[in-house]
């Protein structure tokens, strides 16, 4: 069950650009527009976004995805590889515990991708109440934080979809401390 569509779109749009999504494309601008939820700068965000890959040919779209997420290191969508090196063995365990997570609440990722990668992170808390996502997505602000920057660094039109999640994150952090005050 989707109670966040935002995450669910963001997901949605980070993900490879197959002919499924580009297809898809039209009825997410459609959920987007009929989201009452959304602040007007995040509509605004994801609207462009939406037009940027649609005026894109499809194999143009798919090459600048991979150039930015596949061959660009600092931009992978893996978000433990931001904090840990890819042969670290903490790696490991910080995939098991995400998928321990998932599991306690019912939701199985997706067999073809990584517990850490972005779209599946942003997928699950797209089932998540407003409160249980904000937490949840404060547990990756820092790697959030670190590929928004890499992104923006490389001037990928995916920085400002990754920004949008950033004070979903760091929310948490406020609300924090205020009670410690």
């Amino acid at each position: 069950m989707i109670r966040q569509p935002l995450f669910h779109i963001l997901a949605l749009l980070l993900d490879y650009p197959d002919n499924a999504l580009r297809t898809a494309l039209p009825e997410l601008r459609t959920d987007l527009l009929a989201e009452v939820r959304l602040l007007s700068s995040e509509r605004s965000v994801v609207l462009q976004h939406i037009d940027w890959m649609e005026m894109q040919e499809p194999l143009a779209l798919e090459a600048k995805y991979v150039e930015t997420f596949d061959w660009t290191p600092s931009c992978d969508l893996h978000l433990s590889t931001h904090l840990l090196p890819e042969d670290d063995r903490g790696r490991g365990s910080v995939l098991l515990r995400l998928l321990e997570h998932y599991s306690a609440h019912g939701w199985i990722p997706s067999n073809h991708c990584l517990p850490d990668y972005l779209p599946v992170i942003l997928d699950f808390a797209a089932t998540l109440t407003t409160e249980e996502s904000r937490v949840f997505l404060a547990g990756a602000q820092e790697s959030i934080s670190i590929l928004e920057r890499n992104l923006r660094a490389v001037h990928s039109p995916y920085a400002d979809l990754v920004a949008i999640i950033l004070p979903y994150a760091q929310l948490v952090d406020k609300l924090r401390a205020g009670v410690e005050s």
